[in-house]
Formats: C-alpha cells, structure tokens, sequence
C-alpha cells in the first residue's frame, strides 16, 4: 500500500473525510500516470526496432525525475482537491443533537475592543477560525461524548480563552476507552484584528481571514492558513500545511508531510522531513529565508522583479535556475549558487534526495 492510500485510509477511519470524499480521492490516485516497470520496458524494447542508443546515466535521472514530478504533481492535485472539498466554512454543519446525550453544542459571544486576542485548546477535533465583524468574538463548540469532556470558554478583558480537555473524574474506570471517542470541533467568529494562538491534539486546523498574527499547531492533522497578515507559526507532525495569501513572515514545519506557500509575500522558513515544499510569491530584502527538506523536491516561483542571493544544493537530485538574470558563482548539478538583480535578500534551499527547481 502507498502512502498516499495509507493516508486517505486513516482519514477515512478517524472520520476527517467521507466515504465519498476518500473514494474520490482514491480515482484521482489511480488517475495519476504510472511509471512503466522493467518487465514493461524489456517487453517493448524486444518489439519494437531498431534497438535505439543506451542511454547515458544523466539522461536517465533526467527521465526518472520528468515521471517522479508527474505522479508528484497528480498526486497532489488530488490531495489538495479533497482539502478544497473538506474545508467549507459553513454555520450550518453541526447540528445539535443534545436528545440522545452523545452531541452537545455551546454557543458563546464575547463583546472584545479593538485588538482582541484569542486563545484555543481542543482535542480530538478540528479548530476553525474566521474574520468576521468587529466588536465581538463568537465561540461555538460540538462536544462529542460531552460528559468526559471539562469544556470552558472564558474573558479576562480582550482575551478570549477556549479549552475542551478529557474530563478524567467524570469518566471513572473507564476513561481511557471513553477518551478515544471523545472530542471537541471549535468553531470561532473574531475580528480581523484579533491574535491567534490555536492548539489540537489530533485534528486540523484553519485560519483564515486575520491580520494580527498568531501560533498554529496540531499533532495529527493538516493546517490551512488562508488570507492572512502578520507573524504566522505553524506546526503538525503527519499532514500537510498550506497557506494561500500571506503578507508576514512565516514559520512552517511539517515532519512527515508537503509544506505549500502560494501568493506570499514576506520572509519563510519552511522546514519538513519527508515532503515536498512549494513556493510562489515574493520575498522582502534585507531577509534570510529557508526552504529545507530531506525526502523532497522543492519548487520556487518567483514574483515580480526578484533581488536575492541564491543557495541551493541536494544530493540525489539536480538543481537548477531559470529566473531571469540570474548570475551564478557555482554551477553544478547538485549545487548551485548565485545572485538575482542586487541580491537584497538571502534563499537558502536543500534537499538530500530530491530536486529543486527555481523559475
């Protein structure tokens, strides 16, 4: 099994997806083009004639890398399809279901001034966050399981404080079986001045919307970061990130998972062990920015009229530039150095097995 199977799997059965949403995902898997195997390739070459040149080992890697960043490409299209598909910001989606005792839901509004802060701890659920009008911060949550969970919402001045934590008193002998199925889905209105500081044990979290900053981190689930201003830290173990719309500075580290940065502008450090890193947008002079990964290729999109020194190096790949004007100092294959217009900013980016492409 693949690990992008093993990953719509998981989401299946921890009900982050649908049933109809994994099984879409998985077509658009089986859509993506196959590399042809080597009993495929010794079968064709015995038919067709004549036998063509051996190629040379350069050209070899060139071709190999072409059909790895195909699949790569389909495989994320599709991921991110079902990322599109799964985060709606609906007011309608939780419904409440207090009649059986299983759901509860809490509804909260705080009236806060002009630079409110917003402060988030859940479990076993998702955390969505949204700018909406100023003045107030509304808090709605559906508790699963509501009486293992010890929920709170509170205000000291302009902070806003949620938190929903396993209740263990109340779940007695069985709590840790209790504790599996229980959980909290949060879902908070705020100002578009507010700060952020979100935190889940497993689930995902979103962000859209805000301009004042804040702290995103989850164990197991993706983060989404949409139309957002300030200081952005974000952080999960086994799923990806993705921010779209940035004007800040960004910190990203995703352990076994793709990080995506598209329509930025700002200074990044973008970090993962085993996933690719996309990046589109500009990057501010006087900056040092980072994009590193270890199984993983890289790809850099440029805005505007780029000014920086350029560092890029991998051992099991090929790097190369394509910006306009680019001088370089170091020309290799496997590494790269050089500058673009004044060279006003500094990129830093490196893969051990992996390619990276700059444009």
């Amino acid at each position: 099994m693949t690990e992008e199977r093993r990953r719509i799997l998981d989401m299946l059965s921890e009900g982050k997806v649908t049933v109809e949403d994994a099984e879409r995902l998985l077509e658009a898997l089986q859509d993506t083009p196959r590399v042809e195997t080597r009993k495929r390739r010794k079968r064709r070459s015995r038919i067709n004639a004549p036998i063509s040149p051996i190629p040379s080992v350069e050209e070899l890697q060139d071709t190999l890398e072409g059909l790895g960043e195909e699949i790569e490409k389909g495989l994320e299209e599709g991921l991110e399809g079902l990322e599109e598909s799964l985060s709606g910001w609906s007011d309608s989606e939780d419904s409440d279901r207090d009649k059986d005792g299983k759901t509860s839901m809490r509804d909260d509004t705080f009236a806060v001034g002009d630079n409110p802060r917003l402060v988030v701890r859940g479990f076993n659920g998702r955390i969505r966050v949204r700018a909406g009008e100023p003045g107030s911060i509304r808090v709605r949550a559906r508790l699963k399981k509501p009486r293992g969970i010890k929920y709170s919402a509170v205000q000291e001045g302009d902070l806003v404080t949620v938190e929903a934590k396993p209740d263990r008193q109340s779940e007695g002998f069985l709590h840790g079986f209790s504790r599996q199925n229980s959980g909290a889905n949060i879902e908070v209105v705020v100002p578009v001045t507010t700060s952020v500081d979100l935190a889940t044990s497993n689930g995902p979290v979103e962000l859209r919307g805000t301009e004042n900053g804040g702290t995103v981190q989850t164990k197991n689930g993706p983060i989404r970061v949409e139309q957002f201003k300030g200081d952005l830290k974000a952080t999960t173990k086994n799923a990806p990130i993705t921010v779209k719309t940035l004007s800040g500075s960004a910190e990203l580290y995703s352990l076994n998972s793709r990080v995506s940065i598209e329509d930025a502008h700002g200074r990044f450090d973008a970090r993962t062990t085993n996933g690719t890193i996309k990046f589109q947008g500009s990057i501010e002079p006087r900056n040092s920015n980072k994009l590193e990964t270890t199984n993983g290729n890289i790809r850099v999109a440029l805005d505007d009229d780029p000014s920086l020194k350029l560092t890029a190096a991998t051992v099991n790949g090929r790097v190369r530039c394509e910006v306009p004007g680019f001088v370089a100092s170091v020309e290799k294959r496997q590494q790269l150095q050089g500058t673009v217009g004044e060279g006003e900013a500094e990129l830093t980016a490196k893969t051990v097995n992996g390619s990276i492409a700059i444009q």
